[in-house]
């Protein structure tokens, strides 16, 4: 009986380089490169830093407005500030946002 051995499935850290195959130069890999899909589609090959929707976050990044969107950005607190639907309004704000609401009524 002759079974087949499964194809080993390769990460980006187990790429080992060939000596017996040429390395591609950097020109060469830019060429390679040069019509790749950047920051179309969710999907693409490759995604440059930004704000914008098929951008990567930096790390650093502070959702102030300038670098990504402001944290609260589509967010509505509503209802009169004397009242409690005000309250409610902002508690749910922050349960959206990951906060835990413990508080009774």
């Amino acid at each position: 009986m002759v079974t087949k051995k499964a194809p080993k499935q390769y990460g980006s850290s187990d790429r080992k380089a060939d000596p017996a195959k040429p390395q591609a130069t950097a020109e060469e890999v830019d060429e390679f490169h040069r019509n790749s899909d950047v920051d179309l589609r969710p999907e693409a090959q490759h995604h440059t830093i930004g704000p914008q929707p098929n951008q990567a976050a930096a790390g650093n990044h502070k959702h102030d407005g300038g670098d990504s969107e402001l944290l609260l950005t589509g967010m509505t607190i509503s209802g009169s500030r004397a009242s409690d639907a005000w309250r409610l309004s902002v508690n749910a704000i922050l349960v959206r946002l990951g906060a835990t609401d413990s508080s009774t009524p």
